[in-house]
């Protein structure tokens, strides 16, 4: 059954505006009981505090006021809201007062309305409620600092601030979480398209893909088919090209051969044309070492480190395959130490580097010297191939470009194209291999070093 498509941007904003009016819900949940229990608490600290004035009234008009004696009663519980009084007669006249209440009046003004004022007494902001009854020649004043309200604020907000800021944390994570979910078809779309090749250039699949994300995806295919398209035309124009340039220089080979046998034939002692004809044979098989070289790169060029298919290789009888094959002549002293078992490697492509290392060491190298071949395991639980001879050498300044491709050293007095250790170099990218170079046996010619990594 085919997927839908669906609207990535709508699933976002649903799932956050969804998480938001959730955690609005509970916080004014919170919030309201958080108010509404610290107001009853403001309200019964007030009406205590009434409570006590109105004792304090009454028995003014029973005796005379001892000041701060029930504001000193032990048995009393300290008041959380302290409202402090005046009784305030004709004139401004003080009459009574809280004992920590101004020894003047907190408003000069004397009316019949009762009202709210803001005032400033020594210094302090005041929030104050003027009252006078009709037919008396008094007015009660009640006044708070407002500082005290200020701690009020700020008692109900430390309250508030522990929850709000585990709501915080829990929309954070909810958020983090649903949207990392929702984007996970934009992760699992990179995984697969870092995961393409030269050899796999199949077109994204984009069914049940997000409706934001297949126009990139479709895009993207257009380009994988363009580039398989130029990769399949070069791929042709390579296989074309080996087939019509191997098989001239082939003939041109064996018609060079045929004319050095007819003029060996032809007269006892070799002539200059004989001298002639193999020198133009020896640069017959140059261009064709050149195109093989060119072909192989060619080949290994698209090829992904990632891609390439492995398999556990019997290394110490490679290694003895090709010593043996190349001492068949009988000149070359190929030691072999192989203290390796097995390697996972490309067979074929780790043969060729291997191969081509051996027979660069016995061209430069001289006919009666000996070349070592040892694989040895590594700390890591890889494996190191070297490969040494007693040649020439090269010069510690050439060392590092032997892997660029024609470059030679000069002085060698071989003949080449300088692609071999190019070709050697490309394999153990491929391979995740690191190649040096090292000095040979006894601190001359070369070693050329191939270091595998474990796994």
């Amino acid at each position: 059954m085919r997927k839908a498509a669906y609207s990535l941007r709508r699933r976002l904003i649903a799932s956050i505006l969804g998480a938001s009016v959730l955690v609005w819900a509970v916080s004014l949940g919170i919030i309201v009981y958080v108010s509404w229990h610290e107001t009853s608490d403001v309200f019964d600290d007030a009406l205590k505090e009434t409570a006590r004035l109105t004792l304090v009234l009454g028995a003014s008009l029973q005796q005379p006021q001892a000041p701060g004696v029930l504001e000193r009663d032990e048995h009393r519980e300290p008041a959380k809201l302290r409202l402090y009084y005046q009784i305030v007669g004709e004139g401004g006249r003080m009459l009574r007062r809280a004992s920590d209440a101004p020894a003047h009046p907190f408003s000069a003004e004397f009316d019949k309305r009762s009202a709210f004022r803001n005032v400033w007494v020594d210094g302090q902001a005041w929030r104050v409620y003027l009252a006078r009854a009709r037919g008396y020649d008094f007015q009660v004043q009640v006044g708070q600092p407002w500082s005290k309200r200020m701690d009020l604020l700020t008692e109900v907000a430390g309250a508030l601030l522990w929850p709000a800021l585990a709501l915080l944390a829990l929309l954070a994570a909810f958020c983090w979480w649903i949207i990392r979910r929702l984007l996970r078809p934009i992760e699992a779309t990179a995984q697969r398209i870092g995961g393409k090749s030269a050899a796999d250039l199949a077109p994204v699949p984009t069914e049940g893909e997000p409706r934001e994300l297949q126009p990139i995806v479709q895009s993207l295919n257009l380009v994988l088919d363009r580039l398989a398209q130029a990769l399949q035309a070069e791929r042709r124009f390579t296989a074309d090209a080996a087939h019509e340039l191997r098989t001239p220089l082939a003939a041109l080979r064996m018609r060079i051969q045929l004319m050095q046998r007819q003029q060996q034939q032809g007269s006892a002692a070799p002539a200059a044309g004989t001298v002639t004809l193999q020198s133009l044979r020896d640069e017959v098989d140059r261009c064709t070492a050149l195109v093989e070289g060119l072909l192989a790169l060619a080949r290994l060029d698209p090829e992904n480190p990632a891609t390439l298919p492995r398999e556990t290789v019997d290394l110490p009888a490679l290694l003895d395959a090709l010593g043996r094959e190349a001492g068949k002549d009988g000149r070359a002293d190929v030691r072999v130490d192989g203290r390796v078992p097995k390697l996972r490697a490309h067979p074929e492509l780790l043969r060729t580097a291997l191969r081509t290392v051996l027979d660069n060491a016995l061209r430069y190298g001289p006919a009666e010297g000996p070349v070592v071949v040892e694989a040895l395991p590594l700390a890591d639980g890889g494996c190191r191939i070297a490969v040494r001879d007693r040649g020439p050498g090269v010069p510690a300044a050439d060392r590092a470009r032997l892997g660029e491709r024609f470059f030679r050293s000069l002085g060698s007095g071989q003949t080449g194209n300088g692609l071999g250790l190019s070709i050697v170099a490309r394999i153990a990218v491929l391979h995740g291999a690191t190649l040096s170079f090292e000095p040979g046996l006894d601190g001359l010619g070369l070693g050329v070093v191939l270091d595998f990594p474990g796994g």
